[in-house]
């Protein structure tokens, strides 16, 4: 094939991409139905979304009292390793992260497989074209590395999610986990987050263009990328309904802090280095930038400033919102991929988050906390659901269901090796 017909069928290859990508989205439903599954499973984004544009609407004459320096006493009281306030602290978050542990992320109980039972390997058909049929074969410990748990059955608990172990009899109940689902990861996180922000908060200076970039760079882009990335993540490569749950743990945790910013609005950093801590703060009182007006110095622009001048909700430090998505991000990735480089990736930008966030003087090391705190209790509300997505999962597979066994990049490479990439078993 000439290089001139092959320019001349691109448009007409890359429409037939379009559409057979379209069909696979579609996943036996009507393009109608798909908008509108799109529609349901982002309404807690949205519902966000259009509270916090809308939060000037409300008129300050009904707004609560603005707390100027309770957010500031209270991080020092927690955090400052000089007092003994915030050693005690420290014991209080060790003790509420083994509670979290003990009652919600102890991980589950798994079935033993006997040794005299005999491994058998599961085929499933992928396609029904008697033209060209391919047959993907599933190994049952691949299936297995899920972990399993039933009603009475022994074993023990473990770190990790990953097993050999394969589930007994049809008359228990096992749940599935994601393979090297990392199952306690918002039991980590609380314990690990108050020598973590400590640690943050000594590295806050010297203020240089470098670092100034680098907040920038979270606190603005990362911010914004991560929970698109990590939605793309889990429609392409996890099974279908993780994308819906990771939305409305996203949007629970979100619409929960703009409400926590109307009913108890606190100062950020940057209003008592401007104003002072005996200052009266006011509604009327327009947004600031902080640090990231020394970005806008640096790259010629006026965009920062800008936009946090009409921000909506100027006194809304607790809870940290960039706190909470990075770590509901973070608690996604960890549960499902099964890769530990993005684990880790994630890890490091929730890190480098809060780093920022104090760096450019948009929060207290309180703020983040709390922040943090609301993403494992919207991300525990909804953990069953995910349970709920992998056991459905699992079991289409095992019965040969394909639409219900794959992800949207199973399906779209349905008869390709690149199949393999996509799906979260191989």
């Amino acid at each position: 094939m000439s290089s001139v017909s092959l320019i001349l069928r691109l448009p007409l290859l890359l429409f037939q991409l379009a559409r057979h990508m379209l069909s696979q989205a579609l996943n036996k439903r009507s393009f109608f139905g798909l908008l509108l599954n799109f529609a349901l499973n982002f309404s807690p984004v949205f519902i966000w979304l259009l509270m916090f544009k809308n939060a000037g609407i409300v008129p300050n004459e009904i707004r609560p009292t603005i707390h100027v320096k309770l957010a500031m006493s209270l991080d020092s009281f927690v955090f400052d390793v000089h007092r003994l306030s915030a050693w005690l602290s420290f014991l209080l978050i060790l003790t509420c992260s083994y509670l979290l542990w003990s009652y919600f992320y102890q991980v589950p109980r798994r079935a033993r497989f006997e040794s005299s039972q005999e491994v058998h390997e599961l085929v499933i058909p992928t396609k029904n074209d008697e033209e060209n049929q391919f047959v993907n074969n599933v190994e049952m410990t691949h299936l297995s590395q899920t972990g399993t748990v039933s009603v009475g059955s022994s074993g023990s608990s473990g770190s990790s999610a990953s097993s050999t172990d394969l589930p007994l009899a049809s008359s228990a109940q096992p749940t599935y986990l994601p393979v090297s689902c990392i199952y306690s990861a918002p039991v980590l996180f609380l314990a690990l987050c108050w020598p973590i922000l400590n640690i943050d908060h000594a590295l806050i200076y010297p203020q240089t263009t470098a670092r100034d970039l680098l907040a920038w760079f979270s606190y603005v882009l990362l911010h914004f990328f991560a929970p698109l990335f990590t939605a793309i993540y889990l429609y392409v490569f996890q099974a279908p309904g993780a994308i819906k749950w990771f939305s409305f743990a996203l949007g629970t945790q979100n619409i929960a802090g703009v409400i926590t910013h109307m009913l108890f609005p606190n100062a950020p950093p940057w209003f008592i280095f401007l104003y002072g801590e005996d200052a009266a703060a006011n509604y009327d009182m327009p947004g600031y930038a902080a640090g990231l007006t020394r970005v806008d110095v640096a790259l010629g622009t006026h965009l920062n400033s800008d936009g946090f001048h009409k921000s909506p909700i100027v006194f809304g430090a607790i809870p940290s919102l960039h706190s909470a998505m990075a770590v509901q991000c973070t608690l996604f990735v960890a549960f499902y991929t099964r890769w530990w480089f993005p684990k880790a990736g994630m890890f490091a930008f929730v890190i480098l988050q809060w780093w920022a966030t104090m760096y450019l003087d948009h929060h207290w090391r309180l703020d983040l906390i709390i922040g943090l705190a609301y993403a494992i209790i919207s991300f525990t509300i909804y953990k069953r659901r995910l349970e709920i997505v992998e056991h459905n999962f699992v079991k289409a597979r095992l019965r040969g269901d394909f639409e219900g066994g794959s992800s949207y990049g199973m399906r779209v490479f349905r008869n390709h090796w690149l199949k393999r990439l996509f799906d979260p078993y191989f």
